[in-house]
């Protein structure tokens, strides 16, 4: 095929599956009927161990891949592009796929550029400028999987096809889905074909990537580096270089302050190729400065806990430690509200009283950190597990560090059926397509990660799926390396959440225990969490759950805390069977 590297991250059944390494010639054998397939956009050396965090090779590209959405059925955005194409290349250097909802469009490498290590950033930058007038999902990230050929697409039950230019031309969307739907194999042997160009006709349009010099510090006559006054902690990260484990906490810093002293996005990330020339190559430096940049609040406070200990006292900041204060006019306040309510509360929240009649609103909202307590056994992981299973509308990543991901899927599909446990086991082991299909479409909003990151690691998870509703399934899990002490356990944890819940526009939902005297009381308060008062500090909402006695079925949910909402108490009944909390009448 012409490549000089050749092996590929493959994942079999799901995107989650990553880490599998294979030759790119082994792909095909990979390919089952009704089996999902992912590969990776890039070709590795043979340094490469599944681990792209670790990968310090070259990376090569087989062909050129355009992913292109379909909107609303309209076919006219990939038909021009195609038409684009042709018009400068020959179509025997091209090839069509219907990924089951939108196009992909194969072009052989025009490029030759051959493997190298800058290769994910040129790709991204060339392809933006050469197809900006087409509406395309530029995919060029270093980690980025993409739908194998004849790959299975559980979701919408089609196949990944080639189609003709024929084709594409004279049919339109509904034809391409109805053909996904038929296993290709009826159609006799698989072909996936690496087109191949010895001419680099685009060579003209590659941007490179602009190697910048890099900045050398001030240095006081003795050697030594000569801080200045303002926002000195970012000028000690930036100094002190990258270390492993926090490069993307101190990134977010960084970034965060070069955006409020008028420094552009290009800008910051030029200044993070020169903090770490490795670092700025990777897809996340794009995820952080577009996260950043997106931002309506100031950023990081002297009193987060990583400029805490950079702070230094010549910092114009050090005394009054005030760095994110701003002073608000009438006219600000008054955009910023009208913008808060059209977009939170009509987009980016939920009202308990839509899904429980509570008798008056109650919303969870994006921002809030919002904690579940209680003794053990009454269901606070089932309650949260109910909300989560309604709100259809946002992406969740489920932390569930007590319990397995096949035990909470059965949970969720218990409690999304009201089934129980062993009809829904019935199901799966009878192959039930029909249910097992119906189970991914209601609950395909939710991600499970049974692995506890460590505490600021969850940031990576966060920046990779995007989610807009997070539970901590329980904040006893969360690892924190740095601390072996509960106490000071429970408060690092507790502010880092916050911080993530505000910062990233998310709600989160934490589940923790009670402690040992609120557990013999049998009365639950704001003091009941297991641990100091910072759950009860920083927690936007407090909410409780109890029962009369340990064989009750009986179950009373209460706000406990709420900063900007009145309290309510749910009266319900946790059904073990289905999983369920039915209110009672």
């Amino acid at each position: 095929m012409g490549v000089t590297n050749n092996l590929i991250e493959v994942a079999v059944g799901s995107v989650s599956n990553r880490g599998n390494v294979d030759t790119l010639d082994k792909l095909e054998e990979y390919l089952q009927p009704e089996t999902e397939v992912f590969r990776s956009m890039f070709l590795y050396d043979e340094s490469f161990n599944g681990y792209i965090k670790e990968y310090e090779g070259t990376y090569e590209i087989d062909k050129i891949i355009l992913d292109v959405d379909v909107k609303d059925e309209d076919l006219t955005n990939v038909r021009a592009l195609y038409s684009y194409i042709l018009d400068e290349v020959e179509s025997t250097y091209t090839d069509i796929w219907f990924s089951g909802t939108g196009f992909h469009i194969y072009v052989a490498d025009l490029f030759k550029l051959g493997p190298r290590k800058d290769l994910p950033n040129i790709m991204k930058l060339t392809l933006k400028n050469k197809f900006k007038n087409y509406d395309i999902d530029v995919i060029y990230d270093r980690s980025r999987l993409i739908r194998a050929e004849y790959s299975y697409n559980t979701k919408n039950n089609t196949y990944k096809i080639p189609i003709t230019e024929e084709e594409l031309f004279n049919f339109n969307y509904p034809y391409f889905v109805g053909k996904a739907k038929v296993d290709p194999r009826e159609h006799g042997k698989l072909e996936v074909r690496y087109p191949y160009s010895f001419d680099p006709y685009w060579k003209d349009d590659i941007i490179y990537v602009e190697n910048k010099d890099p900045i050398k510090p001030a240095q006081k006559p003795n050697g030594t580096h000569q801080y200045t006054s303002h926002v000195t902690c970012v000028q000690k990260m930036f100094k002190q270089g990258p270390i492993p484990g926090e490069r993307h906490q101190t990134v977010l810093r960084m970034v965060s302050a070069w955006k409020r002293n008028g420094v552009t996005q290009e800008g910051a990330k030029a200044l993070i190729g020169v903090w770490d020339p490795s670092f700025n190559v990777g897809e996340e430096v794009d995820r952080i400065l577009d996260t950043v940049y997106s931002w309506e609040h100031t950023g990081y406070s002297c009193n987060d806990n990583i400029m805490e200990e950079h702070c230094d006292s010549i910092c114009k900041f050090y005394k009054a430690k005030d760095y994110t204060i701003e002073v608000h006019n009438a006219s600000t306040m008054s955009d910023d509200f009208s913008e808060f309510v059209k977009r939170d509360y009509e987009e980016k929240s939920f009202d308990l009283n839509d899904i429980y009649n509570i008798g008056s609103s109650y919303k969870f909202t994006v921002g809030e950190l919002v904690t579940m307590i209680g003794d053990t056994k009454l269901g606070k992981t089932a309650f949260i597990q109910n909300l989560v299973a309604k709100t259809h509308q946002f992406k969740c990543l489920y932390l569930s560090l007590e319990v397995n991901q096949k035990l909470m899927w059965r949970r969720f599909c218990q409690i999304a059926f009201g089934a129980t446990k062993q009809k829904v086991t019935e199901y799966y082991a009878k192959d039930n397509t029909k249910f097992i299909q119906d189970a991914k479409d209601k609950l395909g909003h939710i991600k499970i990660l049974t692995v506890s990151p460590e505490l600021n690691n969850i940031l990576d998870v966060i920046t990779t799926l995007q989610p807009t509703v997070i539970v901590i399934d329980t904040i006893d899990e969360i690892r924190v390396d740095y601390s072996n002490d509960p106490l000071v356990k429970t408060q690092k944890i507790v502010s880092k959440l916050k911080e993530i819940a505000q910062q990233y526009d998310v709600m989160i939902f934490a589940i923790s225990h009670i402690s040992k005297s609120a557990a013999f009381d049998g009365t639950l308060t704001r003091h009941s969490a297991k641990g100091d008062s910072s759950i009860e500090q920083k927690s936007d909402k407090l909410l409780g759950i109890q029962a009369p006695n340990p064989e009750s079925k009986a179950r009373v949910i209460e706000s406990i805390v709420a900063r900007d909402e009145s309290g309510f108490k749910l009266r319900c009944y946790f059904n073990h069977e289905t999983f369920q909390f039915v209110q009672a009448e």
